[in-house]
């Protein structure tokens, strides 16, 4: 069943790519109609214009899938990533050639490159705000009177084209849902600064291009607005994990971590600690950082249904699987992913995080209640080894990874008994080595290389460096004269 799933996988991964490049030129063909459309308007009869037209946007929308292949193949073989590109593309394009009536400086481009860049990727922004300029320079040649070439595309082309770069490369500034707006409008400086070059070149009056100035300000700075505004509405029909929306689940007033504080404090604990490992972890390493952490307060929600079956937060003396049969304990305990993973659905936390959730485990087996069903089994019968492996997949990203070994590494030095540094230092080692250096390694489907598995490992030890330093020694406050 696992290998037939697997070529379905393959297959259905094969059909993504002709999908995306399929997507990009119906945007492109559309385009086309609209522009030719404009022509026949024109009543040009030559067809020129046309065909120029058609070669620049066979020629744009071909760089950008190239680029998209060889450097963002996991982009262009993503189907919601592509519709949500061709959807920015082509509600832009047409929003353009309305616009056009307004002022030639007057585009909605950057607002398809800023919700690229929030909601898919940077750099795949980057390529599309190139791509963009030549399709607002393409839709400007034909909405002139006489459908000529002049300093109006090149101006157009270079405006568009500076505040996309400069609108992309300001989002990392800082991570809010006001950061559009600030990008938005130094991407419009920076086009008002290209804007002004190309019409010196033609040795243009101030006084004749001062009012598309400030148009393209104000269509920027618009640009920025509906991106805010609209962000929620992508966030949730494309369910995009956006740093905005993954810092509303820090929130401890967050239902989910509300009961974990309540209902499972040991759980929560224990969240709090691998969270700032794996966030560590992640950043040494390039991982998704913010995405770490939220996955890890959460990845333990499951243990919610029934926190008394886990050990952090049982009370002192009393073990519940000591009335149990290592079976039904090992299935109690592995049931906790599963429930994670429902509860997460239903309270629509973004699908990259229930998806580390599901895989935190991976298909390991719970040695310790194995171990004791090897032992407790009759002399002759045999264990069932399924019984007390999580049914799940091995851990697919850098970020599954990392939660994963956090959670490991957590576990096991909080079950060591005053251990130093060093200890925790040899168990950390042991803990990784154990996850990936073994016949069914945990770790074989992620892309961690083994200098990331090595810098993870650091990581670790400082993290737990600091969570575990000397503190003084109290003097017994009875013996001391406090007035």
């Amino acid at each position: 069943m696992k290998d037939k799933s697997k070529v379905n996988n393959a297959a259905a991964k094969k059909l993504m790519l002709p999908l995306g490049l399929a997507m990009l030129a119906v945007v492109m063909a559309a385009v086309f109609v609209f522009v030719s459309i404009r022509y026949a308007n024109l009543r040009l009869t030559d067809g020129t214009g046309i065909l120029g037209s058609a070669l620049l946007l066979i020629a744009s929308f071909t760089a950008f899938a190239l680029y998209l292949i060889l450097f963002r193949g996991d982009i262009i073989r993503d189907a919601k990533k592509m519709l949500l590109i061709s959807i920015c593309l082509l509600a832009c394009s047409l929003a353009s050639q309305l616009t056009y009536y307004v002022d030639v400086c007057f585009s909605p481009m950057l607002l398809a490159v800023l919700l690229t860049a929030l909601l898919v990727d940077k750099g795949a922004a980057i390529a599309e705000a190139l791509l963009c300029s030549v399709i607002s320079g393409v839709i400007t040649v034909c909405f002139r009177s006489n459908g000529a070439f002049d300093s109006a595309f090149a101006a157009v082309v270079f405006f568009n084209a500076f505040s996309g770069l400069v609108a992309v490369f300001s989002l990392g500034m800082r991570s809010t849902r006001s950061t559009p707006v600030i990008a938005s409008v130094l991407g419009g400086i920076a086009g008002m600064a290209a804007f002004i070059a190309v019409m010196l070149l033609d040795n243009a009056l101030f006084i004749e291009y001062w009012r598309h100035l400030l148009w393209l300000i104000g269509s920027a700075l618009l640009c920025g607005i509906l991106t805010v505004g609209l962000m929620p509405l992508f966030e949730t029909v494309f369910d995009v994990a956006t740093d905005a929306r993954l810092n509303e689940y820090l929130n401890n007033n967050n239902p989910l971590l509300k009961r974990l504080m309540l209902e499972a404090p040991g759980t929560y604990h224990h969240s709090m600690i691998v969270s700032s490992l794996a966030e560590a972890a992640a950043e040494e390493i390039g991982a998704n950082a913010l995405l770490c952490k939220v996955s890890a307060y959460y990845h333990d929600v499951g243990k919610l249904r029934s926190p008394q079956c886990f050990k952090e937060n049982q009370r002192p003396g009393y073990n519940i699987h000591d009335e149990l049969d290592p079976y039904e304990s090992a299935q109690r305990i592995i049931a906790h992913q599963h429930d994670g993973v429902v509860l997460l659905t239903k309270h629509r936390i973004p699908s990259a995080v229930i998806k580390i959730v599901s895989e935190h485990h991976g298909d390991s087996v719970m040695v310790y209640f194995y171990d004791k069903a090897l032992k407790s089994a009759p002399e002759g019968e045999k264990v069932d080894e399924s019984k007390f492996r999580y049914p799940s997949q091995k851990p697919s990203s850098k970020e599954s990874a990392i939660i994963m070994l956090a959670d490991c590494c957590e576990a096991a030095v909080r079950s060591m008994p005053n251990p130093t540094m060093d200890d925790i230092a040899a168990k950390v080692r042991d803990v990784i080595t154990h996850k990936w250096d073994k016949r069914d390694s945990m770790l074989w489907a992620s892309p961690l290389t083994f200098k990331e598995i090595c810098s993870i490992e650091d990581s670790f030890i400082r993290t737990f460096a600091a969570l575990h330093h000397e503190r003084v020694e109290y003097p017994d406050l009875d013996e001391v004269d406090v007035r």
